[in-house]
């Protein structure tokens, strides 16, 4: 035990003569730190690899350097080529966040050109090289399989619009917009790889539709499109129906049927109109009023008195572009409609589609077949539409429409009532009731009283029987005013027939085409010299 004591007294008395040793070797274990970091070499990483091609455009530029930096060094040898715009955040002294405005599809090179440390000699260049990704952006688009082109028109009002893109899309950033409208989230269906969208569109007939996606829809990498992506088209022009959804054959193509309205004996009452889409009423001559019935659905009644066409029947064809039946008529006229070969069919040839009924005096005796003529227009395989049949649909309030409960058609003797229980209009003629066989009192559901330039056609074809007369000549193509009267209220109207190859459209006083109720139309054409 005395050993022991006595070793550690003499270790005592030595630490006492030498307590400078510590102190030193602090400071060269501090001095050898030092120096180890002024001399230790600069290393510098970089987010963005080098020679990546396919860095996003919105990417930031981290540089991580392994010592503090002179801040300032850092920020001012940032070097970019080609020159981009670019703001710089300090995170800490060893990192940098460089964001600079990169264009698509470029090649960039990034420079730091004397970088120092915060503490030390020297100074650092560093240097690498990418290339970024092309901007997302609308690769094509379709309409019900088919191309859907800028400027397109014809466009049919009901379908599936399909736009391709040519990155995968960030479908919660990429909105698509109607008309301005941003087309709700439910609406569109994406598909797994997010580079198409389809979108399932009624539209509005008759107008031109803008579609957009603009330039902040992001791909899923969240790279920005760079410029808004817009196509305009015009949809169908779409004619009104009594809503029936079938149709007679393929192409949809109506029957046309003349049927004759004099107050001669055994005419009235006609049969087979209350079935019909729409029906024409005008002046053929001596001021005796013709219909021109319309049927897109197949018929089940018997259709007539068949009577001869007339001139307006040429422009009907052209507007419709269905199959006409009728008993005959002139040379002149027959050979305006014949400009439409296998779509006229008159008594004189056609016995199995009309015959000559025995309750009725000739020449107000030819009724037409309704399974016949559908059967024989279904196979003529007439060309698809190109116009929309409307379907049947609620009611939809006439813009700004006043009340208007009567209706008088003087040119043509004809008065209509509203009944409000029927929400349909009832018609007179000569001052009685105007009914079809088997349905009562004929009734509409939307009037329309156009009005168009007219003049008697002298042309010496133009004639009956003998010679005795000429017939009016209506012209239904370019523009006019007419009224339109539907549910008990009226509007003024503009109709608009650039086209004679397509129906008519009528623009209610904001330049909006008119959506016409379900039901049978009724069209009164009032010539300017009646």
């Amino acid at each position: 035990m005395r050993q022991i004591m006595a070793r550690e007294r003499g270790f005592r008395a030595t630490l006492r003569r030498r307590w400078w040793v510590f102190p030193i070797v602090l400071v060269l274990v501090a001095a050898g730190l030092i120096a180890r970091a002024l001399t230790a070499p600069l290393a510098v990483n970089a987010s963005v690899a080098d020679g990546d091609h396919a860095v996003v455009r919105n990417s930031a530029v981290v540089l991580a350097f392994n010592q503090d930096m002179d801040l300032a060094s850092v920020e001012n040898g940032f070097r970019i080529t080609p020159l981009a715009p670019f703001t710089v955040v300090v995170k800490n002294p060893r990192t940098f966040e460089f964001h600079p405005w990169l264009q698509p599809d470029t090649a960039y090179r990034i420079r730091v050109i004397g970088a120092r440390k915060s503490i030390g000699f020297g100074s650092q260049d560093y240097a690498m090289a990418f290339h970024t990704e092309p901007a997302p952006k609308v690769a094509n688009a379709t309409f019900n399989g088919g191309a859907l082109a800028d400027g397109q028109e014809a466009v049919p009002v009901r379908g599936n619009v399909k736009i391709t893109f040519s990155q995968p899309m960030d479908g919660l950033r990429t909105p698509i917009l109607l008309d301005g409208k941003a087309i709700d989230a439910k609406g569109i269906t994406w598909d797994k790889t997010g580079e198409s969208a389809t979108l399932a569109l009624t539209l509005s007939h008759s107008r031109t539709h803008t579609l957009l996606v603009p330039k902040t829809a992001e791909n899923r990498r969240h790279d920005l499109a760079i410029a808004d992506w817009t196509l305009n088209f015009t949809t169908m022009v779409q004619v009104p129906s009594a809503g029936s959804t079938a149709r007679i054959g393929a192409s949809s193509a109506p029957i046309i049927i003349q049927i004759e309205n004099s107050s001669q004996p055994t005419v009235r009452p006609q049969t087979g109109m209350q079935q019909a889409d729409m029906i024409y009423e005008y002046i053929s001559e001596f001021g005796i009023p013709r219909l021109s019935a319309i049927y897109w659905h197949p018929p089940t009644s018997l259709l007539g008195p068949v009577r001869s066409c007339r001139l307006i029947t040429v422009q009907l064809e052209q507007m419709y572009r269905g199959m006409i039946y009728c008993s005959g008529a002139n040379n002149y006229v027959l050979g305006q409609v014949w400009k439409w070969p296998n779509v006229v069919y008159d008594y004189a040839y056609m016995y199995a589609y009309m015959y000559r009924a025995s309750d009725r005096y000739a020449p107000h005796n030819v009724i037409a077949r309704p399974d016949q003529v559908t059967a024989h227009t279904a196979q003529a395989n007439l060309p698809a539409l190109n116009y929309d049949i409307a379907p049947g649909h609620p009611d939809v309030p006439l813009p700004g429409a006043t009340p208007a409960t009567s209706v008088s058609i003087p040119q043509h003797g004809s008065v209509w009532r509203y009944d409000a229980n029927s929400k349909q209009y009832l018609k007179w003629q000569d001052g009685a009731p105007f009914t079809n066989v088997g349905t009562g009192q004929v009734h509409a559901k939307n009037l329309i009283i156009e009005r168009v330039a007219s003049h008697l056609d002298t042309n010496p074809g133009n004639t009956g029987v003998h010679g005795t007369y000429n017939t009016e000549y209506y012209e239904l193509a370019g523009e006019g005013t007419a009224d339109i009267y539907s549910d008990g209220g009226m509007i003024h109207v503009t109709w608009k027939h650039p086209n004679r190859d397509l129906p008519v459209v009528y623009y209610d006083a904001s330049g909006n085409p008119v959506d016409l109720n379900t039901g049978l139309t009724w069209v009164h054409v009032i010539g300017s010299n009646q």
